[in-house]
């Protein structure tokens, strides 16, 4: 599991680094695809990031098929072939990634971090690096630092501790968002971008806060433009109130803006697990993309876990309608909230039966089942005309039909989630990585459950291992790419 973002939390600040000028796009573009298909044959690849390479990480990509990701894997380290830099201990290259096509060319490009990076005398910098897409796939990269300034002689900013992209100012081009350490709490970084390392330049998301201290980013569209929308999942250092807010920027010129927010109460900013705790997706169908927060976050003798739903509208999150709340007592809901579930760890939106409405997985992955302790589980929760339910949600762990493996101990199966169609039939395909052990060696398994007209299914669903995908003895799985 990567390690959870608190503990990065201390990183402080970077070196100055100056935009470089901006170089023309690539003319003749390829036709447009997934914003994961790094190739250009019209079909979704994963990006896993478990795994490690020598003494730091290293990221896993499976090509995809007509049918699923396939037997074609690759994978990336700072030994690769054309990647810059060198392996060192502590770099955590991999820990966080995303995925779009950022110099237009027409081939998805992939976002890798490594937020503990030094440069220079610079500890701690950090770096974005980008794996151009093409033709044959992933190639050579390009380092992207960060534009903050150090705040402490030779501490930089651990520029990179999540990803996001998407169209934020609106005018056409790709926009990288990366967490940044610093009073910047977060910065955009303008396309289009070139292979030389040009872009259109960069904003600070933290000139409405004393100190912003941001811990996930999750982009997507709220509001019903065009423009590309983002909640930063974090607090305000200098508030006297340190409960965990989602800080909401809409799309647009006025993207640096601080348009609105969220207040997740309960917890003192704590976080929880490794796993995405954000979601965006029009659960009810109503234009506006609504907001899924999993606090699988647990105390002693406090709240077990739930995730709560806040709506969107015209302007962003809407205040005017009652925020949701699921766990696993909620009507509808199979299973019981006991202490340890986590439930809610984890959490990704897409649309599973293909009826128009985001659907919502949440995973469980300290469930116990059978007498197994944390053998996990993920539960679905549909979306309908007024919004997600409890009504008819499904639960699905290593015990159901179609998905290998079996329940066992400390399996945490549903600790990471993803959900796209990798298939290409309209509906949404979930990504489930778990700590499965063969050989009593915890390798991993990630499993692709398909997407049906009736829901998430285990019937034809696939399962990789380091033994499917030939990969050295090393951890398979971990968070999946934005």
């Amino acid at each position: 599991m990567r390690t959870p973002r608190t503990v990065l939390a201390v990183i402080a600040l970077t070196a100055v680094v100056s935009a470089p000028l901006l170089g023309a796009p690539a003319a003749n573009a390829a036709p447009a695809g997934p914003a994961d298909d790094f190739n250009g044959d019209g079909h979704r690849d994963v990006v896993m990031l478990g795994g490690s390479h020598g003494k730091d990480g290293r990221v896993t990509v499976v090509y995809g098929t007509s049918t699923g990701p396939g037997t074609r894997v690759q994978t990336l380290h700072q030994d690769s072939p054309g990647i810059p830099g060198v392996v060192e201990e502590g770099d955590s290259w991999g820990f966080a990634a995303t995925t779009a096509d950022l110099d237009r060319d027409g081939y998805a490009d992939l976002v890798v971090s490594s937020p503990g990076e030094k440069v220079g005398d610079v500890s701690r910098r950090g770096g974005l690096t980008v794996v151009w897409g093409g033709a044959g796939g992933l190639g050579s990269g390009t380092v992207l630092h960060s534009p903050i300034a150090p705040e402490h002689p030779g501490s930089g900013d651990g520029f990179g501790l999540d990803l996001a992209v998407g169209d934020f100012d609106g005018d056409g081009d790709q926009d990288l968002a990366a967490i940044s350490q610093s009073r910047a709490g977060a910065v955009v970084l303008k396309g289009p971008f070139t292979r030389a390392g040009g872009h259109g330049g960069w904003q600070s998301l933290g000139g409405d806060h004393g100190y912003l201290n941001a811990s996930q980013l999750v982009a997507g569209r709220v509001t019903a433009d065009t423009a590309t929308d983002l909640y930063v999942l974090g607090s305000d250092l200098t508030d006297d109130d340190l409960d965990l807010r989602a800080f909401f920027h809409r799309g647009g010129g006025d993207f640096a803006r601080l348009a609105g927010q969220v207040r997740v109460p309960d917890d003192a900013g704590h976080q929880a697990g490794g796993g995405p705790l954000t979601a965006i997706g029009d659960f009810d169908k109503d234009g506006y993309g609504d907001l899924a927060i999993g606090r699988g976050y647990e105390q002693p003798d406090g709240e077990r876990g739930y995730v709560t739903v806040h709506h969107g509208g015209p302007t962003g999150p809407d205040a005017t309608r009652r925020t949701v709340k699921f766990t696993q007592d909620t009507a509808g809901v199979p299973g019981a909230s006991e202490d340890g579930d986590h439930f809610g760890a984890a959490v990704t939106a897409g649309d599973v039966n293909g009826d128009g409405y985001a659907d919502l997985a949440v995973g469980a992955p300290g469930e116990d089942l059978a007498g197994k302790r944390d053998a996990g589980m993920v539960t679905v929760l549909f979306g309908r005309a007024g919004g997600l339910s409890g009504t008819g949600a499904r639960t699905y762990d290593q015990s159901t039909s179609g998905i290998a493996g079996a329940v066992e101990e400390d399996d945490r199966f549903g600790k990471n989630l993803k959900l796209a169609d990798y298939t290409r039939d309209g509906r949404a395909d979930l990504l489930v990585d778990t700590d499965d052990q063969l050989d009593n060696t915890r390798w991993g398994l990630v499993h692709l459950l398909r997407g049906s007209a009736s829901g998430t299914t285990g019937t034809g669903s696939a399962s990789y291992t380091v033994l499917s995908l030939k990969l050295p003895y090393t951890t398979l799985g971990g968070p999946f790419a934005h």
